[in-house]
């Protein structure tokens, strides 16, 4: 297979398809390849910018949506597809 196969099919398997919030600060995340996981945000959002750590509000972060395979939030912030794999495969997030 070559390297762009391999990226491309990757790439795909970060897509998010469907997340439900199990709690507060929690998602429950569905990728493409059926690949399920729950992460706690509770500690994101304490630092970075102002869009990131408005995410520590419980009402905010519970208006979470998907856009294209990317969870996103109504004030503009989002979580890069690639990054927020890499966070499910390790089990948590940093």
């Amino acid at each position: 297979m070559s390297t762009l196969a391999s990226a491309t099919t990757s790439l795909a398997n970060c897509e998010l398809v469907s997340f439900t919030q199990t709690g507060p600060h929690r998602l429950s995340l569905r990728f493409r390849n059926s690949f399920v996981t729950e992460l706690d945000f509770s500690d994101y959002g304490t630092e970075g910018g102002p869009l990131k750590q408005a995410l520590r509000d419980e009402t905010l972060f519970a208006e979470a949506f998907l856009a294209y395979g990317i969870l996103s939030w109504p004030h503009g912030y989002d979580i890069a597809p690639e990054t927020l794999r890499r966070y499910a495969e390790q089990g948590h997030i940093g």
